[in-house]
């Protein structure tokens, strides 16, 4: 039986097809995970449900309660809603949060569990847990502008998100800014919505307030938007479609929740079209 155990433990693959973060406060989120099993070989077991440490770049931060999973010859399909993880490491979990923005892929790994598995006729075993977890990270996180509702004063952008991973930030505002001499970055339009990024490609809306190059905002409510205190240097920029504009997210007031630093990894080119143009 210690054999079956090892192999199933050294050779398996955990594959994360969703992880859906909701709730977020200024040190917790709730998790909804869905996942396989993959590779672990020809004999049936269950595996109690036992806690084990989430770690990123050799720092735990946090610890997650995994279910109790009734294996096959060809795996397991596994999900549980709503666990509370609390993050004993703000500083590791945001880099990972940054990681999984831009990057390609990455791995974290689950670690000092503890395992008790019951296999066939009665036997039973127990052994260490420790899985690394490759994932698909957001690689960017392109970003489109798909409409723009002049009278409502409202844009729909098209993101897309290549990883598994869903995040709830709730009430979020955006930039878009143009880049400026040396470095310098102007804000010209800010956008305002729920932000809920989900799986492969989907459309968000926003509520959008033109911003003048001296600092005046100017709420594009329905009606003509008013350019008496829009620059003419600012005019010009709106009229060069082919820039590309810088997207990016701002701190939001919602309670001192992570989210509030999250959101800044969100820095995606974004190229104006000429309706988006015709707010100014």
């Amino acid at each position: 039986m210690d054999s079956v155990v090892q192999h199933l433990f050294n050779h398996s693959r955990l594959e994360i097809t969703l992880a859906r973060i909701t709730e977020c406060t200024a040190d917790s989120y709730n998790i909804s995970v869905e996942y396989q099993v993959t590779d672990t070989g020809p004999v049936g077991s269950v595996i109690d449900s036992m806690l084990v440490d989430v770690v990123y770049l050799d720092r735990p931060f946090g610890k997650t309660q995994l279910p109790k999973v009734k294996m096959r010859f060809n795996g397991a399909h596994v999900h549980f809603d709503d666990q509370t993880i609390h993050v004993t490491d703000m500083s590791i979990w945001l880099q990972f949060c940054s990681d999984l923005t831009h990057n390609e892929k990455l791995v974290y790994h689950l670690r000092n569990g503890e395992a008790h598995l019951k296999g066939p006729f009665g036997t039973t075993a127990q052994s260490g847990y420790d899985k690394d977890i490759h994932v698909l990270g957001m690689n960017g996180f392109p970003v489109l502008i798909k409409d723009v509702d002049r009278e409502e004063g409202k844009v729909t952008l098209t993101m897309r998100n290549l990883s598994a991973f869903e995040i709830d930030y709730g009430p979020t505002v955006f930039e878009i800014q143009e880049g400026g001499e040396e470095g310098q970055w102007r804000t010209i339009a800010r956008l305002k919505g729920d932000f809920f990024t989900k799986r492969g490609e989907f459309h968000v809306p926003f509520e959008v307030e033109t911003v003048s190059l001296d600092g005046e905002i100017h709420h594009a409510q329905g009606g003509e938007v008013n350019e008496s205190g829009i620059s003419p240097a600012a005019k010009q920029l709106g009229l060069d479609v082919e820039k590309t504009y810088y997207f990016r997210g701002i701190r939001t007031d919602k309670e001192g929740a992570w989210t509030n630093e999250a959101i800044k990894f969100i820095r995606s080119p974004i190229l104006l079209t000429e309706k988006f143009i015709s707010l100014y």
